[in-house]
């Protein structure tokens, strides 16, 4: 906790130059999460050759070098820090909805710099509730939420959707990443990449019980400016359809678009594709 705090107090233009080689380390040390990366990249961009698959797998483990920083930043940095190397666009959409008295989920994709995301848009927006898949380590657990209240109100485990469903009902703004594979109890196969992918009900399901508003909102890491960009969209509209499929494959096509735009920026390390429909090979070795 304390090397964490400390990573969160290192200015920026050091933690740019450490990124790159840090990012080296792992693509060479970290080799189970490397061929993982590889497997997501090499179905998901068909149409790359060889050379350009290596690149890029080289550059999403640079991105997570870099992110090793962001995540401190986001709990121990300086707000004044943080809005230096931020910008955050389409504030306006989430006070229209809130102004109403309406809840707003608040879609958004595991990228890299998610995290640091997260806490400069709740700097523009105002304190959010944030639902969280619980960590391996209750002391690295304790010291996240602990940090992350800073800029939230609460924090909800993944399988705690009872209190999420009150929180949204009470026209609270609740921040949601549910781009990960939780296995088919809780799925259905809607395509992601071109790939049938086990896609969580509860986004739906959560809109559908109380009716809040859907905004995504997307942060990326702009190298030319040296600034993390926040873009929060307007609000989804007929969502939900009544069709589950429908509206979930919607949200699966709003992420895909954005990966595309930085794809070295995205947790490609996560076995995404693990679930497979029933008479599929397995998709990891």
């Amino acid at each position: 906790m304390g090397f964490l705090w400390l990573l969160g107090k290192t200015p920026q233009w050091i933690a740019l130059g450490l990124s790159r080689p840090l990012g080296w380390l792992l693509l060479h040390t970290v080799r189970r999460r490397r061929r993982v990366a590889e497997r997501n990249l090499e179905r998901c961009f068909p149409e790359l050759e060889a050379r350009q698959h290596a690149e890029l797998v080289a550059a999403c483990f640079h991105s997570l070098g870099r992110m090793l920083f962001e995540m401190a930043w986001s709990w121990s940095a300086s707000d004044r820090f943080l809005r230096r190397i931020s910008r955050v666009e389409g504030v306006e959409e989430i006070h229209r909805e809130t102004a109403r008295g309406r809840g707003v989920m608040v879609i958004t994709a595991h990228f890299s710099c998610l995290d640091i995301g997260a806490h400069v848009a709740a700097l523009a927006v105002g304190k959010a509730g944030g639902i969280y898949r619980p960590l391996r380590s209750p002391v690295l657990e304790w010291y996240q939420n602990r940090s992350r209240a800073q800029w939230t109100e609460c924090m909800f485990r993944k399988n705690d959707l009872r209190s999420a469903v009150r929180y949204l009902r009470s026209g609270g703004v609740l921040w949601y990443a549910p781009d990960q594979d939780f296995g088919p109890d809780q799925s259905v196969f809607v395509p992601f990449f071109g790939i049938q992918t086990a896609t969580l009900r509860a986004t739906e399901r959560l809109v559908r019980l109380t009716g809040c508003a859907v905004i995504p909102m997307f942060p990326m890491y702009d190298a030319a400016e040296r600034k993390y960009r926040v873009k929060i969209w307007p609000a989804l509209k007929d969502f939900p359809s009544g069709n589950a499929s429908q509206d979930l494959a919607a949200i699966n096509a709003l992420m895909e678009a954005q990966v595309r735009q930085v794809p070295e920026q995205y947790w490609w390390v996560h076995r995404r594709f693990k679930t497979r429909p029933p008479g599929e090979p397995p998709f990891y070795d």
